[in-house]
């Protein structure tokens, strides 16, 4: 069952994100917008690994979200090193792979979690079938945006704190791919940044 705006806001406690206008001039695909601000409902069809996550489950911890299909070879280059960084921060990180079908149509659990095996990530995996949640927070008011496959890094008050506009991104010493490097160590650094902030709403609660 789809989580509700009010499910997911118990989490946040922030106002959601909508679609909010670019900049002139600025890239369309930075999705520097959403920094700061708080993402809207998670309206998946359903999980088919590791969930369902709820928003008790995911209150006061880092989240990363990569949107992925198994027909895109930058998600294949993605995914195995986002499963290196999930297995090397352990419970600190969760990292969720949204699964939406280009073109929509439906796909079956098993499939879905084979073609993530086989691209090498091990997560946990939500369905957005009819990318409901693609749509609310990426591709709404923005029709100026080319991809399909963005990530987020959500602190841990629900706040957009890393923006990947879609492609590939990953560790690489090797020239052809110096944006990839260059946008994984922007990613390491929010990444710390933001694990080394203290949770507070365990420190409201307190």
């Amino acid at each position: 069952m789809p989580w509700t705006m009010l499910a997911w806001l118990a989490w946040l406690a922030l106002a959601p994100a909508r679609a909010m206008p670019v900049a002139e001039g600025a890239d369309p695909d930075s999705g520097i917008e959403l920094l700061g601000h708080a993402v809207p409902a998670l309206q998946v069809d359903r999980w088919a690994r590791g969930g369902p996550l709820t928003p008790a489950d995911l209150r006061g911890r880092v989240v990363l979200v990569r949107f992925w299909t198994s027909e895109c070879h930058f998600c294949a280059a993605t995914l195995p090193a986002l499963e290196r960084l999930r297995r090397a921060h352990g419970d600190s990180l969760v990292v969720i792979g949204i699964y939406h079908p280009e073109p929509v149509r439906h796909v079956s659990d098993r499939v879905i979690v084979r073609a993530a095996e086989k691209l090498g990530f091990h997560g946990p995996i939500a369905v957005d079938g009819h990318e409901r949640t693609l749509n609310s927070w990426w591709l709404d008011g923005h029709p100026e945006r080319d991809w399909t496959s963005p990530s987020f890094l959500i602190d841990r008050e629900g706040r957009v704190r890393w923006v990947h506009g879609g492609g590939e991104y990953h560790p690489s010493d090797d020239p052809r791919h110096a944006r990839c490097d260059l946008q994984w160590r922007e990613l390491e650094r929010a990444l710390a940044q933001v694990l080394a902030e203290p949770d507070s709403l365990t420190t409201r609660r307190e």
